[in-house]
């Protein structure tokens, strides 16, 4: 019996070292602010952050576009194991909103000045990110905001968050899982619906199905289609695409552009 004990606990320890691994070599990315036609600003400014366990290179394709476009394009990667949503926002999001922000309220006196019209910010945001703008947009009043993109926002929630597994590994996969249930009293229940112009794009084929078999209706391998959706907002499905290869789809980029350009 000591022996079974002993292998178990070994066994254990093997996986919790696993889980950690994964936590700190594959989940975790630094914090970090990537700018695009920052010295020239002479459009709109693009701010554009990734959801959960993303980094800058998932949304470059959409950030290099919008660049090539004119726009000045702002894009901030940022950790998302160690806070919830709302901690994540205060620490990684918030501070360069305000640069940004200082930077355009300078910026639209020397337009106005000229007679040519104010600049605004707008949002492209991935998955959980969409949660980040929208507990941002909840809690602060952007006079120069210009629309919001949200891109497989679990907007409702993900059945993914319910599970309990969720739960017993919340210190390796993160708390801010938890902001995502469906439940009506969780975090992302509690956001409201978008009283500004908002573009809801989400894919509609799963990269993964162990995680397809615990999500209801149709899914994009990581949000329903179905908790995608906000009162108010029009929403797209980009065909034949999954929850992060919508990120590398032209025609995505071709709806930006048309509903920023609206």
């Amino acid at each position: 019996m000591k022996k079974f004990f002993k292998i178990l606990f070994f066994i254990v320890l093997f996986f919790i070292l696993i889980l950690w691994l994964v936590k700190i070599f594959l989940l975790t990315h630094k914090y970090q602010v990537k700018y695009y036609n920052e010295d020239k600003i002479e459009k709109d400014i693009v701010i554009t952050f990734n959801g959960i366990y993303g980094y800058e290179k998932q949304l470059r394709f959409i950030d290099e576009k919008l660049a090539e476009d004119g726009y000045s394009v702002v894009n901030i990667q940022y950790p998302t194991v160690d806070d919830k949503i709302a901690e994540m926002t205060d620490k990684y999001i918030v501070p360069t909103i305000d640069e940004q922000v200082k930077k355009l309220n300078e910026i639209n006196l020397e337009r106005k000045a000229k007679n040519l019209p104010e600049l605004k910010i707008n949002f492209i945001v991935h998955s959980m990110g969409s949660c980040l703008i929208r507990y941002y947009l909840k809690e602060h009043k952007l006079d120069s905001l210009g629309k919001v993109v949200l891109i497989s926002p679990p907007s409702h929630g993900s059945q993914l968050s319910d599970n309990p597994i969720a739960d017993l590994l919340w210190y390796f996969i993160g708390p801010a899982v938890a902001d995502m249930k469906t439940d009506k009293d969780s975090f992302v229940n509690q956001l409201g619906d978008p009283d500004y112009p908002c573009y809801v794009l989400i894919g509609d084929k799963s990269n993964n199905f162990l995680y397809s078999m615990l999500i209801k209706g149709e899914d994009d391998g990581m949000v329903p289609l179905a908790t995608a959706r906000l009162e108010g907002s029009p929403l797209k499905t980009i065909e034949n695409t999954t929850h992060t290869s919508i990120l590398e789809k032209q025609e995505t980029v071709d709806e930006i552009l048309k509903f920023l350009k609206e």
